[in-house]
C-alpha cells in the first residue's frame, strides 16, 4: 500500500510538474503580447531511430527579416545533445511573433500572418546520419511539429551533368563561406507568332524552394569536412530573389533553358564529447538568395501537343503574365536539375541541384510572360500546366 500510495503521489507531482511548465509557457507567450512585443514557441519532438546506440541531435534556425540570426545571415544553434537511440527530443524555440497585415481578396479587410522560420535538424550516431530541412507553417502562438529521424540508407552520389546542363564550380575555402552557383531554375518555351520569357520580382520578392544539401559523420580531426559518401539531400529550402530581373525572350517555336545565380552558403560545425572523445560532425549547404536571370539557352524546339486537353485555358490573345499559384501543398519538382562542382579543401564531388515550385502569401512567385507578336489580333492560343498540375512549374502552348 505504501508502494502504491508513493507511486500515485509520483504521478501527481509529474502531472503537476508538466502543468506548471505549460502555464509558464503561455504565461511567456500571454505577457509578451501585453508588451506589445508578442512572442511564438515553436515546438519540435524530434523521434531518434531505434538503434543500440547513442544519437547526437542538433537543431539549428535559419533567420529571416523578423527573426535574424546572431551572426549575420547563418544559422543559429537551438539546441545540441545526446540521448539514446530510439528517445525522442523536444526542442522549444520563442521566436518573434510580428504580424504582417495582408489583404483577403474576399472581403478586403487586412489579416494577420505569422513569421514562419526554417529549421535544420540533425541526428548523428555510429549508425549513420539524417539531416533535413524542416518547413513551419505558424499560424498561432504555439506551434508544434513533429520529426522521425530515419538514417540515410544509401550515401550519397556524384552525378556527371548530361548534355542539357553546364556545370557551376562552387569552391568553398573557409567556415563559414558563401558561394555563387548557376542554377537550372526553369525552361519556357515558345510558338510561331508568341514570344515568351521568366520573370522575378523583388517587391515583394518572387520565392522559389531550391534543394539544400547537407552531411554528417563522427571524427577525430574538427577541420576536415565529412567524406564526399556522406552527402545527401536535406530537402528543399526558401530562396527569394534579390532583383526585378525579366529573360530575354524566346521566339519561333524554340525551348530554352532559364539559368540563375544562386547564392548558397556553407557551415561546417564539429562538436567534441568527453565521453566517447570523438567529434559530432555536420556541414550545411543551402540556398540563401537568387541574384538574376542568365541568357536562355536554347535546347531544341518545341512540338505542340495535336490539340489542347480539356483543362486548357484560353483562347487568349495579346500579352498575358501567368503566375504560379499555390493550390494546395505540393512537394512536386522541376524535372531538369543542375550539377555543382562543390570544392571543400581538397574535396571536391559532385551534386545535383532541383528547383522546386514556390508558394506563400507574403511572396510572390516567379512568372512567365507571354507576347503576341503574330499581328494577327484574335485570340488563337492555349496554355495549360503540365498534367493540370500548377506545382510542375510547366506550361504548354497551343496554337494555330
Amino acid at each position: 500500500m505504501k508502494k502504491a500510495g508513493l507511486l500515485a503521489a509520483l504521478i501527481v507531482l509529474g502531472i503537476a510538474a508538466t502543468a506548471t511548465a505549460a502555464n509558464d509557457e503561455v504565461s511567456i507567450l500571454f505577457n509578451s503580447w501585453l508588451e506589445g512585443k508578442p512572442l511564438g514557441l515553436v515546438k519540435i519532438s524530434v523521434e531518434t531511430p531505434k538503434t543500440d546506440d547513442v544519437c547526437f541531435v542538433a537543431v539549428h534556425r535559419f533567420p529571416t527579416s523578423y527573426n535574424p540570426t546572431e551572426k549575420w545571415n547563418q544559422s543559429d544553434v537551438v539546441y545540441r545533445g545526446k540521448v539514446k537511440c530510439g528517445e525522442t527530443v523536444v526542442v522549444k524555440d520563442l521566436i518573434r511573433m510580428i504580424q504582417v497585415g495582408l489583404r483577403d481578396e474576399k472581403n478586403g479587410e487586412a489579416k494577420p500572418i505569422f513569421d514562419s522560420p526554417e529549421y535544420a535538424i540533425v541526428v548523428i550516431s555510429k549508425e549513420g546520419g539524417f539531416s533535413r530541412i524542416l518547413q513551419t507553417d505558424v499560424v498561432k502562438p504555439i506551434t508544434e511539429l513533429n520529426v522521425k529521424a530515419e538514417f540515410e540508407t544509401t550515401a550519397g552520389k556524384s552525378r556527371k551533368p548530361d548534355l542539357e546542363t553546364k556545370s557551376s564550380a562552387c569552391y568553398i575555402r573557409s567556415n563559414p563561406d558563401v558561394c555563387v552557383v548557376d542554377v537550372k531554375l526553369t525552361y519556357v518555351n515558345s510558338i510561331p507568332g508568341l514570344k515568351v520569357a521568366f520573370g522575378l520580382d523583388r517587391s515583394p520578392p518572387s520565392l522559389m524552394y531550391i534543394e539544400s544539401w547537407g552531411s554528417s559523420c563522427i571524427s577525430t580531426n574538427p577541420d576536415s569536412p565529412c567524406p564526399s559518401s556522406m552527402w545527401h539531400s536535406n530537402g528543399k529550402k526558401k530562396t527569394i530573389s534579390q532583383v526585378s530581373d525579366l529573360s530575354d525572350y524566346i521566339s519561333n517555336g524554340k525551348k530554352a533553358i532559364i539559368w540563375g545565380d544562386v547564392e548558397y552558403r556553407y557551415e561546417r560545425f564539429a562538436v567534441w564529447d568527453d565521453d566517447f572523445e570523438i567529434y559530432w560532425k555536420y556541414e550545411l549547404f543551402y540556398p540563401t538568395a537568387i541574384g538574376g536571370l542568365s541568357t536562355p539557352q536554347v535546347i531544341g524546339n518545341y512540338h505542340q501537343p495535336s490539340s489542347p486537353p480539356y483543362y486548357a485555358r484560353g483562347p487568349f490573345k495579346g500579352t498575358k503574365e501567368v503566375n504560379f499559384e499555390r493550390p494546395y501543398q505540393s512537394n512536386s519538382k522541376l524535372s531538369l536539375t543542375t550539377y555543382i562542382g562543390l570544392n571543400i579543401g581538397s574535396l571536391s564531388f559532385g551534386i545535383s541541384v532541383s528547383p522546386y515550385k514556390a508558394g506563400d502569401d507574403r511572396y510572390t512567385t516567379p512568372y512567365i510572360r507571354i507576347v503576341d507578336v503574330s499581328g494577327k489580333g484574335y485570340a488563337w492560343y492555349y496554355w495549360w500546366y503540365r498534367n493540370n498540375d500548377p506545382m510542375t512549374y510547366k506550361i504548354q502552348f497551343y496554337g494555330n
